[in-house]
């Protein structure tokens, strides 16, 4: 820790040694994050960016302000049918992010890293107002810029609003502090304007209005009205946000009244304890313990630290100690709205404390510099480079840990598998876990994950839906169609449930089934493109009394898709994870299996080879690929086999995973 005399001693050099540890910091930073660079979409990244088409383009441009689906996109849903967000600002970045690197989840990344290097510089410019020390302004900033749970907002692309908030509403404090400097109405403008920006961003943003008022208790009493117009532009919000929302937030009562009363103190002791011991990170926490009664050991934890919390903002106002007093302020304030004082659907978030543990750690330095410099000139003690030491450990630490978060945040198995090792009954880990698994077709696996759900919860829908899904792809049929009647014995209208049953049926040559199914469908969803198509490959079948489907998609005249024998439909997720791709068998013109080399060509670029598989030595394949047009190009072999048809083209919907069936004959 810095001693008192630090800035003083270094007051000759700051010119450019202030700008040196901010580049240190910065370096250090981005080694910190470097992996994530490679990272692809995971969970919400899917439903608010791959599949949200209304950020695709920015026509009509009011929708970013008037659409209650354009954050989190029209198909998005939860269990608790909740969810929706209304975060303009956000929406808009995440078009521009679309409009520049499309669905490359590397630029959006980049985006994301770079605007933590923004609010990284934000910080220090904050801290070095409020204390003049760079001692204490660079310390505050490691601390907040490498502590693992801001890896929550940071490599989670879905949560980049919490970055861009965040940075707005800094530059909002930082134009009042100018204001209060010299009095020019611009810089209070300008802070009007920040603020506002910031609502419009995250609507997490409200809780600054309570360090706003701070400020102006402290710093502006003569001048109270001129805090006016920010009550004011947090009232239009909330009016806003119920306007387009028809709510002001996802109200989720969970247990009993007293249970919802204890659950904030719950809370805070929980936040407390991810800031000081950032460890068994959790990216959710369903299974979060509800407080058991006023004698919970976390309920008067989280009573204790919040009165510690009083007591210090007391000790610090008698002192006048506005520099720690209002990192107090800041933590307890931007973690009021998420303390579930009013429910809400995530317990905990470690995103949440994004904007919070800037202010934790300004007051835990300045509170830990504070003691030594009283122990110093008390006993005549230095514990100034034990506490240097204690620092550079702990932020080692963060570093490393840091670093070794953000392994889970490269792909959604890596994710969902580190829920799961700390949480093993996770059922949302599990469902989305099993999504990603039909995302790339691995049958054993969806089978596996499905398997571990419907014993944690027999009665899941979902998971006997992605039990079915896998069992089909493995060919294990009849399980597969009693793991659909019974989604559909729980839930009549299950679309998922109902489209694969008839899938089942159409696989089995019980084509009258499968057809009643899929009208009664079409007459519900009438302007269902997905059901139209299915309905016309069926009456295809039954007219021709074909066994195999044709998609009307690809047919031009005179020409026979036989080989597409059926489509499954991939379950509704959570997260709407893309999963699509084909699955299917080489045989002989005798029926035998036959093991082939497939190469798969995008329709677009016939001259380059997209991915090539070699087929097990049953002859099935898997081959997981994004919705688009590709052709099939089996491998013509030395021997007397040779691929029936030269090529097989295809055209994959999303979630869509197309059964084909490749015949080799004798070559003459």
């Amino acid at each position: 820790m810095m001693n008192p005399n630090f800035y003083k001693i270094t007051s000759k050099y700051s010119k450019w040694f202030g700008p040196a540890v901010v580049g240190l910091l910065i370096i250090i930073t981005l080694l910190a994050y470097v992996k994530v660079f490679r990272a692809e979409f995971v969970y919400d990244d899917y439903a608010f960016i791959v599949n949200n088409k209304d950020i695709q383009n920015f026509k009509p441009f009011s929708k970013f302000f008037l659409s209650p689906n354009i954050f989190t996109g029209s198909n998005y849903h939860t269990e608790t049918g909740g969810g929706k967000n209304w975060r303009p600002i956000a929406s808009l970045a995440f078009a521009a992010q679309y409009a520049s690197f499309g669905k490359n989840p590397s630029g959006f990344h980049f985006t994301s890293i770079l605007l933590h290097i923004f609010n990284l510089i934000l910080v220090y410019i904050l801290a070095m107002k409020l204390t003049r020390r760079i001692g204490i302004a660079a310390i505050t900033t490691a601390f907040w810029a490498l502590h693992p749970t801001a890896t929550e907002a940071v490599s989670w692309v879905a949560n980049q609003s919490s970055l861009i908030f965040f940075g707005f509403f800094i530059l909002a404090v930082l134009a009042l502090f100018k204001f209060t400097d010299n009095y020019q109405k611009k810089y209070l403008f300008i802070s009007y304007l920040f603020f506002g920006l910031s609502l419009l961003s995250k609507e997490t943003a409200l809780g600054g209005i309570f360090i706003i008022l701070f400020i102006f208790l402290f710093y502006l009493k003569k001048h109270w009205k001129l805090f006016l117009p920010f009550v004011l532009m947090s009232l239009f919000y909330f009016y806003a946000r119920y306007k387009i929302l028809g709510a002001l937030g996802d109200h989720a009562s969970r247990g009993g009244f007293l249970e919802n009363i204890l659950l904030a103190p719950t809370v805070f002791y929980k936040y407390i304890s991810l800031a000081v011991y950032p460890v068994n990170l959790l990216l959710n926490y369903a299974n979060f313990p509800l407080p058991s009664g006023i004698g919970d050991p976390r309920v008067i934890a989280g009573i204790l630290l919040f009165s510690v919390s009083l007591l210090l903002f007391y000790v610090g106002l008698k002192k006048f100690k506005f520099n720690f007093v209002i990192g107090i302020v800041w933590f307890v304030a931007f973690l009021l709205p998420v303390l579930q004082i009013i429910p809400f659907q995530d317990i905990v978030g470690e995103r949440f404390l994004y904007a919070p543990l800037a202010g934790f750690f300004l007051a835990a330095v300045l509170g830990l510099d504070n003691f030594l410099s009283y122990i110093k000139s008390k006993f005549n003690q230095n514990f100034y480079p034990f506490g240097k030491t204690v620092a550079a450990i702990a932020l080692i630490l963060f570093f490393i840990l840091t670093f070794n978060r953000n392994n889970d945040w490269l792909n959604s198995e890596n994710l969902w598998n580190s829920v799961l090792i700390i949480d093993p009954v996770n059922q949302k880990a599990l469902s989305n876990l099993t999504g990603y698994y039909i995302s790339q077709g691995k049958t054993a696996k969806i089978i596996e994950t499905s398997e571990k759900l419907l014993k944690i919860n027999p009665d899941d829908i979902g998971g006997h839906i992605n039990l079915g899904v896998g069992l089909a792809m493995a060919g294990r049929l009849e399980e597969a169609e009693s793991k659909f009647l019974y989604a559909i014995s729980k839930k009549p209208d299950y679309q998922p449930a109902l489209i694969n049953l008839a899938v089942i049926y159409q696989n089995t040559g019980r084509y009258d089934k499968a057809l009643e199914i899929i009208k009664n469908l079409n007459k519900k969803y009438p302007d269902d493109e997905d059901i139209k198509q299915r309905l016309a490959q069926l009456e295809n079948i039954v007219k021709y009394n074909k066994p195999a489907a044709t998609d009307i998609n690809l047919v031009g005249e005179g020409e026979n898709y036989s080989y597409i024998e059926s489509e499954l439909q991939g379950p509704a997720i959570e997260g709407n994870i893309v999963n699509s791709g084909i699955y299917g068998k080489v045989i002989t013109v005798f029926g035998a299996p036959f093991e082939a080399s497939i190469d798969v060509f995008s329709a677009n670029d016939a001259s380059k080879t997209f991915i090539s598989i070699r087929t097990h030595s049953d002859g099935t394949f898997q081959i997981p690929l994004r919705p688009g047009s590709y052709f099939l190009k089996p491998i013509d072999p030395d021997g007397p086999m040779a691929p029936a048809q030269e090529k097989y083209p295809i055209n994959i919907g999303s979630g869509r995973w197309l059964q084909i069936k490749i015949e080799y004959i004798i070559n003459e």
